[in-house]
C-alpha cells in the first residue's frame, strides 16, 4: 500500500523516539520508518499514549477504514483523503460512488467475465496495473472473492489499495476527473457522476445519454453504459450519507475507533491488534536496564535498586544460574511499571504478577489472554512486558529478564504470537496509566 493510502494519511506521527538517558524516565515511542512500514504493510497501529484529540488519530488508534459496510468505508475514505474538491464536497463523493456501485457493487475483488477489475472495473494496462498494487499488498489470491469469504482486515486493504491506487497512480483519469469539476452545470450528485463516467469508467456504447452539459463536452458523443442507474445510485448515496446540500461533507457515520476509544477510555480488551517496536528497537530499549550499576544489593550502592521494588535475590540463587538481581524477572516487571507508569510497588513470583497487578487499586486493566502492546504478563512461573505486535508476521517482541549464563539473556525477544496469545499467558493492560509519549 502507498504511503499516501489511508492508513499513512490519517497515521499519527510519533516524533520522539528513543531516550536512552538514566536514570531519568525515557520515553520511547514507534519510529517514523516503522510508523512508515506497518501503514505500507497495513498493519493497524496501536500507541497507547494518543489522545482523543490527536488529529486525524483516536487515542494512538489508526483504525485502517471506518464503517461497518462497504458504502461507509468507501464514503469515508473520500471524506478523510484529503483530495482538494472532492474530500470536502459530499455531492462528488457521491457522484463517484454511484459510478462504483453500478462497475462491482461496491466488491473490490470482483473480476467481471470480460476481464474488467475491482472497485472501478479497470481494464487493459490499468487492470495490470491495479493487480500490481493487490500483489504488492499480497490480496493477489482474493480476486474473484466475495466479501464475505474474506478478512475485515483484507476488506479493508483492498478498498485502500484500489481507492489509492485509482486516485494518485492508475492512469491519471482521476486527476483528470478533478481538473473538471468546476465545468458541470451544478454542484449534484448527478453531474458529477456523469463526470466521472466520461472521464474516469469511460464506458461508451450504451443507449443512456450523458444529461449533464459540462460533461457531455468531455464524452464521445455518444450515449454510455448506465448513465441513468449511475445518477440514482449516486442521488442515493448522497442521501443516505450526507447531511448538507450546500456541498459540505457532513457523515453520519461514527467511527468505530471512536467510540470504541473516547467513550470508554481505552480499547476494549481482547483485540489483538499490532504496534510498538521492533526487536531492534526494543533491543536498545532494554540498554537502560541492562547498564543499570550496581547490579546486586550487596555492591556499595544497592540499596538504589530499591527505587524500582527490585527484589533482592539471595547469594546462593545468584551464586547458581542468576548473575544479579536484576535478572529476576520480575525485577524487570518492576522497573518498566515504576519508570513508565508511575507504579512503584513490590511483587510476587513472575507468575502471580498479572493477578496481583489487576487486584491493584492502580489502573491496570485486565486483558485476559491477548497480549497488546505495553502489556505486563504472567505465564506459569514467568513475567515480562510486550514490547511489540507483528499480527501478519505472527511476531510479539518481549522485554524480560532472567537467569542465564550471561546478562545477555536478560533482553528483548521474539517469539511467535500464536505462542503468546494461545491461552497460556495472561496479561495487564497499561493503556491508561502510562507516562509521556508512550
Amino acid at each position: 500500500m502507498k504511503k499516501s493510502g489511508l492508513l499513512r494519511r490519517i497515521a499519527v506521527i510519533i516524533t520522539a523516539f528513543l531516550m536512552l538517558i538514566f536514570p531519568t524516565n525515557t520515553v520511547f515511542a514507534l519510529s517514523s520508518s516503522t510508523l512508515d512500514r506497518f501503514a505500507e504493510n497495513n498493519i493497524l497501529f496501536y500507541d497507547p499514549g494518543g489522545g482523543c484529540n490527536s488529529v486525524g488519530g483516536v487515542n494512538g488508534i489508526v483504525t485502517i477504514l471506518p464503517g461497518s459496510t462497504a458504502g461507509e468505508k468507501i464514503w469515508n475514505w473520500f471524506a478523510s483523503a484529503g483530495i482538494a474538491g472532492v474530500s470536502d464536497n459530499a455531492a462528488v463523493i457521491s457522484g463517484i460512488m454511484g459510478n462504483l456501485i453500478t462497475e462491482s457493487s461496491l466488491n473490490p475483488f470482483v473480476v467481471s467475465s470480460l476481464g474488467y477489475y475491482g472497485l472501478y472495473q479497470a481494464g487493459g494496462g490499468r487492470a495490470t496495473s491495479l493487480q500490481n498494487a493487490f500483489a504488492s499488498a499480497g490480496l493477489s489470491s482474493l480476486w474473484r472473492s466475495s466479501p464475505s469469504s474474506v478478512t475485515n482486515e483484507q476488506f479493508d486493504t483492498a478498498i485502500d489499495v484500489t481507492l489509492t491506487h485509482l486516485t494518485t497512480a492508475d492512469d491519471g483519469s482521476f486527476r483528470t476527473f478533478v481538473s473538471r469539476l468546476g465545468a458541470v452545470d451544478a454542484n449534484t450528485p448527478e453531474a458529477y457522476s456523469d463526470m466521472f463516467l466520461v472521464t474516469v469508467e469511460r464506458a461508451v456504447g450504451g443507449n443512456s445519454p450523458i444529461l449533464d452539459s459540462g460533461a457531455k463536452r468531455y464524452s464521445n458523443g455518444g450515449d454510455y453504459q448506465g448513465s441513468a442507474g449511475r445518477r440514482t445510485n449516486a442521488v442515493n448515496v448522497f442521501n443516505t450519507y450526507s447531511g448538507s446540500v450546500n456541498g459540505e461533507v457532513i457523515t453520519r457515520i461514527r467511527t468505530d475507533t471512536q467510540s470504541a476509544t473516547c467513550d470508554s477510555g481505552y480499547m476494549g480488551s481482547g483485540e489483538l491488534i499490532s504496534g510498538g517496536m521492533t526487536l531492534d528497537q526494543a533491543k536498545q530499549f532494554m540498554q537502560p536496564y541492562r547498564s543499570i550499576q550496581p547490579r546486586n544489593y550487596e555492591e556499595p550502592g544497592g540499596e538504589a535498586l530499591g527505587r524500582w521494588s527490585i527484589n533482592n535475590l539471595t547469594l546462593h540463587s545468584r551464586g547458581g544460574s542468576c548473575l544479579s538481581d536484576l535478572e529476576n524477572c520480575v525485577a524487570f516487571t518492576q522497573y518498566f511499571i515504576c519508570e513508565y507508569a508511575n507504579v512503584c510497588m513490590g511483587l510476587p513470583d513472575g507468575g502471580k504478577v498479572v493477578d496481583t497487578l489487576l487486584n491493584s487499586p492502580r489502573g491496570f486493566i485486565d486483558g485476559g489472554t491477548t497480549p497488546r502492546v505495553y502489556a505486563v504478563f504472567s505465564s506459569a512461573t514467568h513475567t515480562g512486558i510486550v514490547l511489540g505486535i507483528d499480527k501478519e508476521r505472527d511476531k510479539i517482541v518481549i522485554g524480560e529478564a532472567g537467569c542465564g549464563n550471561t546478562i545477555d539473556w536478560t533482553n528483548a525477544h521474539e517469539y511467535s504470537l500464536s505462542s503468546r496469545s494461545n491461552g497460556s499467558y495472561k496479561y495487564a493492560y497499561t493503556d491508561n496509566i502510562l507516562k509521556g509519549g508512550l
